[in-house]
């Protein structure tokens, strides 16, 4: 059964590759302190954005792995990346934020 509006579904998965780095410590304060990131609020502005451009997500994991200590090189790009997203980010929460007001 087809109309002229039908419409197909499409169904994967995303795929990020996402780094981190924490103090070095125990296997287990490291691997909390890597995940602590992603309480509720992380993932549901995550789910919102991408759910306000048509992509629907039921859930949202995130597993991340010890990959051994970090290179000074690596520290100082995740530094570098961390503040061009903070900036990134402010300007889509200010985005969001902004009040249109119409007067007639």
């Amino acid at each position: 059964m087809s109309s002229k509006n039908s419409m197909n579904l499409y169904k994967g998965k995303l795929v990020i590759e996402i780094v981190a780095a924490v103090k070095t410590s125990d296997e287990k304060t490291m691997t909390d302190q890597v995940h602590e990131g992603f309480k509720p609020e992380l993932t549901n502005e995550i789910m919102a954005l991408l759910g306000a451009k048509g992509y629907i997500s039921q859930s949202f994991g995130v597993t991340l792995e010890n990959q051994g200590v970090a290179y000074d090189a690596e520290l100082e790009l995740i530094e570098k990346e961390t503040q061009k997203s903070i900036r990134r980010a402010e300007s889509v929460y200010n985005k969001a934020n902004r009040i249109t007001i119409k007067i007639d």
